[in-house]
């Protein structure tokens, strides 16, 4: 048989909730594919703490190359624009090379910023965000670019005739949009009034346009994300293992020592801090004791007691995380339209804390195996998206005077606090305006 031709070089974005075995598929396919690793994790991006942000250790890259990780001194700023900047370059070299790229991150955000420029007409964040309208709409003008100063005629205008006209021009943007919600509403308005185009139609041809564009397709490599899926029983157990196999390997001694060094909290007006890893704030109370024991002692069955509670609200908190991280991967497939490949790690990690000889031959023959094949089908597998226009049903409080959008929101209305108060208030109003029956006299 004559030699296979070397394929050609990929950019292969791996997301998944924390603790799937992202870093680990990702210096796989790199050592199968020939090529380098890209940290899109946020919290891996700092120098500090690398225990507390699970960053890949040295002996776990097993020879691969690893870009941006423990790339950022402390007190350095280091946001998503600077991030695709500099692993953009890091791609179109590797690229230029003949080697493929793994791009690996606990958020689908960063990953997707690289790939697309569909998030860089919105305000920075560093929060992990489901793709959405309000993601387009923040501080993106009418014609694609940053809000002027021209653009905010609407600024004068009070919610409700804005509200009024939105719905006139655009009830479909309307019936998204909360009535008191007047920077949107604004906004909203100021794009049909520059563009002449209902904002919806413009919301739906960016997604259409961009859903499936990457920056990267001018090098003539192709782009694939692999979406990593487990079930919540066995990832919660992963995660149990992983928090008590890091206090193990030092994490108590590492949050002790940065403390003392940089203080417990966050300095006044910091962006981007490493203390905003799951596994720091869980762990405050107890920081905060540990550093204050020179001057004021503490018992140590009370400090002995803050660690473990300290551990608990770890495990909790990353099993939350992870939750929260396979839902909005399943939002980000389904209404953003990528073509996401989906990879079910579930059996192979359910072997992970019983079975390690088991576990290993699984995760080659079920994960790894089957994300090479995904790398090399040439068709484009895309998600069903549904129907992403439904409607959102409105419900208006009259004892609140409150409009909410959605059960979900509604439900939560009926059964707070505030609303229960209101109409009670409102039933005793009712009872003095129209009086009320004597028992006696209600009998008869």
């Amino acid at each position: 048989e004559s030699p296979r031709m070397p394929s050609p070089p990929r950019v292969i974005v791996i997301v998944g909730p924390t603790g799937s075995g992202k870093s680990r598929l990702a210096v796989e396919l790199a050592r199968a594919l020939g090529g380098d690793v890209i940290n899109a994790d946020a919290l891996q991006f700092h120098d500090s703490l690398p225990i507390c942000t699970a960053r890949v250790r040295e002996d776990e890259m097993e020879g691969v190359r690893h870009h941006l990780v423990g790339c950022v001194k402390y007190g350095e700023y280091f946001d998503v624009r600077a991030f695709r900047a500099r692993a953009g370059s890091i791609v179109r070299e590797c690229v230029g090379e003949g080697r493929s790229v793994i791009v690996v991150g606990g958020s689908n955000y960063y990953a997707q910023a690289l790939v697309s420029d569909s998030l860089m007409d919105v305000r920075d964040r560093e929060e992990e965000e489901c793709i959405s309208d309000k993601s387009f709409i923040d501080d993106i003008g009418p014609n694609g670019g940053r809000r002027t100063a021209a653009e905010d005629g609407t600024v004068g205008v009070d919610a409700s005739t804005a509200y009024a006209r939105l719905a006139e021009v655009d009830p479909e943007s309307a019936q998204r949009l909360h009535p008191n919600d007047i920077r949107r509403v604004r906004r909203y308005l100021e794009i049909f009034d520059t563009t002449g185009e209902r904002p919806s139609d413009v919301f739906k041809r960016e997604r259409t346009m961009k859903k499936f564009v990457s920056q990267f397709d001018v090098l003539g490599c192709r782009t694939i994300f692999i979406a990593l899926k487990c079930d919540s029983k066995v990832l919660d157990e992963i995660l149990r293992a992983r928090v008590l196999s890091m206090v193990e390997n030092g994490l108590v001694d590492e949050l002790e020592q940065f403390a003392r060094c940089h203080g417990v909290e966050s300095p006044d007006g910091a962006r981007g801090d490493v203390r905003q890893a799951i596994g720091y704030a869980e762990w405050m109370p107890y920081l905060q004791a540990k550093v204050k024991m020179d001057s004021t002692p503490c018992v140590d069955s009370e400090l002995a007691s803050m660690r473990d509670e300290a551990i608990e609200a770890t495990v909790r908190h990353t099993c939350r995380l992870s939750r929260r991280q396979q839902s909005r991967l399943t939002t980000f497939a389904k209404q953003y339209g990528w073509p996401v490949r989906f990879v079910d790690v579930s059996d192979s990690l359910s072997k992970f804390c019983s079975e390690r000889a088991a576990f290993k031959d699984s995760w080659y023959a079920n994960v790894v195996h089957r994300a090479l094949e995904l790398c090399e089908h040439e068709d484009v597998v895309e998600l069903d998206s549904g129907n992403s226009s439904k409607q959102v049903a409105v419900h208006t409080c009259e004892a609140c005077g409150k409009t909410l959008r959605g059960e979900i929101e509604w439900r939560a209305h009926l059964n707070g606090r505030r609303h229960r108060k209101a109409s009670a208030n409102a039933r005793k109003r009712q009872r003095l305006e129209f009086g009320t029956k004597h028992p006696r006299l209600g009998r008869q």
